[in-house]
């Protein structure tokens, strides 16, 4: 018996031990993996509240908006209704917003942006909706829900409206983060968000979705079914065991972390698979074990052969062994280490080389943009001067002297561009200048008219400069005079196959329009047609540079350029000034 009792110790020490290291690698993966559910959980915790946040500003944007005051106001107008329709339904379609509906302080929808379409809210009466009665009483309503028209989930804001006589209204969103909910879904781990009712409203698994983690208690359900929230969803609580860290779900053990998102009284869970970390633990014990027992062995075959060798004579030859192991591993990791370096050294070099050579492409690739937009520029004027020269000279061989002086103030006045332009280049090579300034659009527009307007007849092009011809536009005169010569050359190219060709000119404090009636521009083309070297004319006629200088003059006068395609055909040039100041002085 007291043979065996050192062994029962052993076997129990070796037991304990064991079970010792189970239990460290069980806990070091379950903290390693609340740790990386925690980040998971406050990475989803950003995207649905960024979400939401996204678009809670835009009710606030329409608040005050007049359209749907006046919808307010007078609900029994058709205009008034229809205004607030259209309004809704392009601030819908723009920013992405499932639904925006304007709600009567009777509960019943007034407006909404989904009025063209079969699930259309108007005549809906959502006074019941929690979010109403809170908008309505001045706060800011906040609902997650099944919409009760569309049976599609959402979250709704309302805000509280008021009109002009006094009339109370609400006016309410709806957003879809079903988008969201998919992006969850290749996730390994399973991702909900529980109410305070512990119903699952939002998950990555749909047969998740409207269940329960426990039966509602009967006011939970009495008001859930008043707020007709999750309406007709059953509610059935989930076959599962369940106790806020650990649960059982389809025959899968699942570890649950836990954040919570007060604003909505909501918790976000992260159920991720708890097996695989009991089955390493159980690996780790196991190869823990067979160590030991190897180890044991080892020390029995080492008291073994310690009968026949002598301890020092083997330690020598050991350490003998050791040192020429060593010896070699040091000098071979030498000669690598001496190797990579002469590869780093060679690497350096090409490098340098090659920041070098791309150093020269860029100055080159620079320089060559630049010859080709001072050429464009200088060549319209040239063009003109050229033709102003041969008039002038048969205005001299038959003796119009009057009109010769006309023209030869035009030749002057080409000349004095060219000049603006080489000045704007030295400027240009220094630093970027502002085009802010005030002209009259009348004078500029005579100024290149001066030297165009023999196209104009040549190709018998009407030009409708009757409205807002006196308007004064927030850019200096050389600026301007650029862009009216460049959009003004661009329709003469494009009107030179079209009869009854005509371009328009509209001007108003801070804005310009000018429209033609020519072939137009591709849809496809309209973002490209301001890039610098972008053409749609053929080979030959033209270096893509006249839209992209407009477009940089205007941004340089803190101005907007936008492409249009009128209705009626053609192409629509606008530019905004929108901080625009009338009177600058």
């Amino acid at each position: 018996m007291k043979k065996r009792l050192p062994w029962l110790l052993a076997l129990l020490l070796f037991a304990l031990l064991l079970t010792l290291v189970w239990q460290a690698s069980w806990r070091h993966q379950v903290e390693e993996q609340e740790l990386r559910a925690q980040q998971q959980l406050q990475v989803y915790r950003t995207a649905l509240e960024s979400e939401i946040t996204r678009f809670e500003n835009i009710p606030r944007a329409l608040q005050s908006h007049p359209v749907l005051t006046r919808a307010l106001q007078y609900p029994d107008r058709a205009d008034a209704l229809e205004q607030a329709n259209r309004l809704l339904q392009h601030m819908s379609e723009e920013t992405g917003v499932e639904a925006l509906y304007l709600i009567g302080a009777d509960g019943v929808t007034l407006a909404a942006s989904n009025w063209h379409l079969p699930h259309s809210f108007i005549g809906q009466n959502y006074r019941y909706r929690p979010y109403f009665s809170d908008a309505l009483r001045g706060s800011v309503g906040e609902f997650y829900a099944l919409g009760a028209t569309t049976r599609t989930p959402g979250y709704f804001f309302g805000l509280h409206m008021a009109g002009p006589d006094g009339a109370k209204g609400v006016l309410a969103a709806k957003i879809t983060l079903l988008p969201l909910e998919h992006s969850w879904q290749p996730a390994r781990e399973l991702v909900l968000v529980v109410d305070k009712d512990e119903v699952i409203a939002l998950s990555s698994r749909a047969e998740l979705k409207f269940r329960t983690l426990a039966p509602l208690t009967p006011t939970a359900r009495r008001r859930l079914e008043n707020a007709r929230q999750y309406t007709p969803m059953p509610l059935t609580p989930l076959a599962i065991t369940y106790d806020r860290h650990q649960v059982e779900w389809q025959g899968e053990q699942y570890g649950v972390s836990e954040l919570a998102l007060p604003r909505l009284q909501w918790r976000m869970q992260l159920w991720w698979p708890s097996r695989q970390l009991a089955m390493n633990a159980t690996l780790l014990s196991a190869l823990t074990g067979v160590g030991l027992i190897a180890l044991w062995l080892l020390l029995l075959y080492w008291r073994q052969r310690r009968r026949y060798y002598r301890m020092q004579l083997r330690a020598r030859s050991e350490l003998e062994q050791q040192v020429m192991s060593r010896t070699a591993a040091l000098a071979a990791t030498y000669r690598e280490l001496e190797q990579q370096i002469q590869e780093r050294i060679q690497a350096e070099a090409r490098l340098r080389s090659m920041q070098h050579e791309l150093i020269h492409s860029n100055r080159l690739a620079a320089l060559g943009q630049m010859a080709a937009g001072v050429a464009h520029e200088v060549n319209q004027p040239l063009t003109a001067l050229r033709n102003q020269s041969v008039n002038t000279l048969l205005l001299s061989q038959h003796g119009r002297h009057d009109e010769l002086e006309t023209s030869l103030q035009t030749m002057g006045r080409l000349i004095d561009r060219i000049a603006r332009l080489t000045s704007q280049l030295k400027l240009f090579a220094a630093t970027r200048r502002s085009t802010r300034g005030q002209t009259p659009l009348n004078e500029a527009l005579d100024n290149i008219l001066s030297w165009l307007a023999p196209r104009l007849a040549e190709q018998h092009i009407e030009l409708d400069r009757s409205d807002g011809d006196d308007a004064l536009l927030p850019m200096e005169l050389h600026a301007l005079e650029q862009v009216l010569a460049n959009l003004l050359t661009n329709s003469i190219d494009a009107l030179s196959d079209c009869t009854a060709a005509r371009i328009s000119i509209a001007a108003g404090p801070g804005w310009l329009q000018w429209q033609d009636n020519g072939p137009g521009i591709d849809s496809e083309l309209i973002d490209k047609v301001t890039e610098p070297f972008f053409s749609t004319k053929c080979a030959g006629q033209g270096l893509g540079l006249g839209l992209s200088i407009v477009r940089d003059l205007v941004e340089a006068s803190d101005g907007r350029l936008d492409i249009q395609h009128p209705p009626e055909g053609g192409i629509r040039f606008r530019i905004d000034w929108s901080n625009h100041d009338p009177d600058p002085h």
